[in-house]
């Protein structure tokens, strides 16, 4: 909104109230002089603009009394529009209400009508009846008279229902009237909401209109203003143009004077410049030697502050070459300490090692020619074994790298002990003998441990034979058997099941333990002992009530050779050739026995004859609730095809070898079974072991089958003597 007017710079300004800066001096004037002028020119555009805008709201209050006019007369319309749609809505509803009375009332004459045709139709009914049997005239006529009655009432009902019906006619007419007019009432409505919007644009543009009108005023205030300052400044013209002459010679005048002192004026300028050039370099350097002597100071401080550490860190050099000497001190201490703890370990443990290896062919031939002669030797130790019993043995060596455990087991003094060991000494290998004592509960009872006390570390033969093993190159490739004699002393879960789990994963790659010295340091390659696949673990087991019994987790990672009662008691007899027997002058590399060991085959006839007894069997063993699975099946399968001389299913070898692998892992999970519960799936377990036709597992069998106690008892197969 325009207020006033200010002539600045010869050009109109809308802004505060007009002000002149005047100068004392002469040239001033003439500027004051052309910037009104100028705002007179300004004024006059003023004016004119001023006019026109005045038409325009004149024009515009015009629209706006029609506008107002015309919504005066909407709304007049709209109003008349909605009292008349409220009386006809009122009448539509009463004229419903008399419509829906009226249609009762027509309900009710049509019943009475059907009453009354009924009456009617059983008075004529009657009437015949008399008729027919000769009734009196009195009654008769009485009932002659009723008929009449009722007709007559018949006549008038339907007089009523004709105009109840004319009265529906046209209350129906009046209904369809409502109805278009109600249709009239929502186009006028509609048309009634176009006006309304019509209404509120043209609201907003007389908002607008009466916004530009009250902004006309105020520039109608202002053109008045300006009218009287336009007087004004006329006035002040006049006044003004005899000085404004008088101060045009003085400017001349004084330009004159200036063009005669403007060298010198210019030469001052130029002294004022250097003057100013000057004082601005000198500040600079003033400030550079500012900097300069900050610097110094800094670097002072800098200096003694280097100084100062300089003299800290030679304390500190000597603390830590004190330290390091300290540290180098305890480190030889240290390593005599670890070479001390681990001294036990590094004792020697094999002496006259046999240097001749044995020079024999992998073929199956060569196999049954070394067992044939390991009987031989034994026989000259005055020892016998069933053939049953070596073969069992020497197969169950072959396959540790599935059933990772032989145990020997029965009753004390049947040579369980002595044939491990004559074994390993036939073949040049070395044999560790670990005592098992009743007290064993734990793998550091197995493999050592480390006394803080004596910081020393306590091995067994067993983790001596392992680090020894690791660490000299005159053991590789050569096989030595781990006996652990009367193992069941303690609950092998305890002290065994860890180790055992590890023997069975050599399989699949290097399996390690690890040797606990405490903090003292000790190398990766020292600390972490291979388990090689050279070492072959026995395991002997005497039953008696000293004993503890296998858990099925041992019995699926082992075979159990049993050792029964001898048929004939007889003493050892001395050989004469014993002392050159006992001695063997080379020894069996664990390649060329490892050579004897083969895979079977998925496809081959005997495997395919092991699945179908296995199969079998699971589905006994399932009813019962004690089924295999892979591991069993595996290590079974792998048995069989290692026996000595297997190589078709018809072959006693095959007999000997599947019945060997039913009493050592599947008999022995039958143990405990109520025998009267189970009598239908052990029937079907004794038809199957008929199948194999092997004696010694039938009899084994039936003998466990009818124990005293009524549970499954299993003793073992144990084989005859030959």
């Amino acid at each position: 909104m325009i207020k006033n007017l200010a002539i600045v710079g010869g050009s109109c300004l809308v802004g505060g109230a007009a002000v002149f800066f005047i100068s004392p001096s002469r040239d001033a004037w003439s500027t004051i002089f052309g910037s009104t002028l100028g705002g007179l020119g300004g004024a006059t555009f003023a004016i004119q603009s001023i006019k026109k805008s005045s038409e325009e709201v004149i024009k515009t209050q015009q629209q706006i009394q029609d506008l107002k006019q015309e919504h005066q007369q909407l709304l007049s319309k709209v109003k008349e529009i909605t009292d008349r749609h409220n009386k006809l809505t009122q009448k539509l509803s009463q004229t419903e209400g008399q419509l829906t009375n009226k249609r009762h009332d027509l309900n009710d004459v049509q019943n009475r009508v059907k009453e009354i045709e009924q009456q009617e139709q059983d008075l004529k009914v009657r009437l015949e009846r008399l008729r027919i049997s000769n009734p009196q005239l009195e009654t008769l006529e009485k009932i002659a008279a009723k008929i009449g009655e009722l007709s007559q009432n018949k006549s008038g009902l339907e007089g009523e229902v004709t105009a109840l019906n004319s009265q529906l006619q046209e209350l129906a007419n009046q209904r369809n009237s409502l109805a278009q007019i109600e249709v009239q009432y929502h186009a006028k409505t509609a048309q009634l909401r176009e006006l309304t919007e019509q209404i509120k644009a043209r609201t907003e543009a007389l908002q607008t209109l009466q916004t530009r009108q009250a902004e006309l005023e105020v520039i109608r205030a202002s053109y008045d203003a300006l009218s009287a300052e336009q007087q004004h400044l006329q006035t002040r013209i006049e006044q003004l143009r005899p000085e404004i002459q008088r101060l045009e010679g003085e400017k001349q005048r004084i330009l004159q004077v200036i063009q005669q002192h403007q060298q010198d004026y210019q030469q001052i300028e130029n002294f004022r410049r250097q003057i100013r050039n000057l004082n601005s370099e000198i500040r600079r350097k003033i400030l550079d030697l500012q900097d300069i002597d900050h610097n110094i100071n800094t670097a002072n401080i800098n200096l003694n502050s280097l100084r100062v550490q300089n003299a800290q860190l030679q304390e500190e050099k000597q603390r830590y070459k004190e330290e390091i000497d300290g540290l180098k001190g305890e480190l030889a201490n240290l390593s005599n300490s670890t070479e001390v703890a681990m001294q036990a370990l590094k004792d020697k443990l094999w002496n006259h090692l046999p240097t001749k290896r044995f020079n024999i062919g992998n073929s199956v031939n060569v196999e049954q020619q070394f067992l044939q002669s390991f009987t031989e030797f034994l026989n000259l130790q005055g020892l016998t074994f069933p053939r049953r019993v070596v073969n069992a043995f020497h197969t169950s060596l072959k396959v540790q790298d599935i059933s990772a455990l032989v145990v020997l087991a029965g009753i004390s003094g049947t040579g369980k002990s002595e044939l491990p060991q004559r074994y390993a000494n036939f073949i040049g290998a070395q044999c560790l003998t670990l005592a098992v004592q009743p007290r064993w509960d734990s793998p550091q009872d197995l493999q050592g441990f480390y006394n803080y006390i004596e910081k020393k570390f306590k091995p067994t033969d067993l983790m001596r034979g392992l680090y020894q093993y690791n660490h000299d190159n005159q053991m590789q490739n050569r096989i030595v058997i781990v006996l652990l004699d009367e193992m069941n002393l303690a609950r092998v879960e305890y002290y065994f099941s860890d180790f055992l789990s590890k023997l069975e994963s050599r399989r699949s790659g290097d399996t390690y333990l690890e040797i606990d010295l405490g903090s003292l340091p000790l190398r990766e390659e020292e600390r972490r002992l291979r388990i090689p696949e050279e070492f072959l673990f026995v395991g002997t087991m005497n039953e008696d009530e000293t004993t503890q019994t296998l858990s099925d987790k041992v019995l699926d990672r082992a075979n159990v050779l049993t050792f029964g009662k001898p048929e004939n008691l007889r003493l050892r007899e001395d050989s004469n050739n014993s002392n050159q027997v006992n001695k063997s002058s080379g020894y069996l590399d664990y390649e060329k026995f490892k050579a004897w060991r083969r895979r079977p085959q998925v496809n081959s006839p005997v495997v395919r004859k092991v699945k179908e007894y296995l199969d079998q069997a699971n589905n006994v063993m399932e009813k019962i609730g004690h089924p295999f699975a892979h591991r069993v099946y595996q290590a079974i399968t792998q048995y069989v095809v290692n026996y000595p001389g297997v190589s078709e299913v018809n072959s006693a070898e095959f007999r000997y070898a599947l019945a060997d692998q039913f009493g050592q892992k599947l008999l022995p999970k039958l143990r405990g079974l109520m025998i009267d519960d189970y009598h239908e799936e052990l029937e079907e377990m004794k038809q199957l072991i008929e199948q194999l036709g092997d004696e010694p597992l039938t009899r084994a069998f039936e003998r466990s089958r009818n124990s005293s106690t009524g549970q499954f008892e299993w003793k073992g197969l144990i084989y005859p003597e030959e």
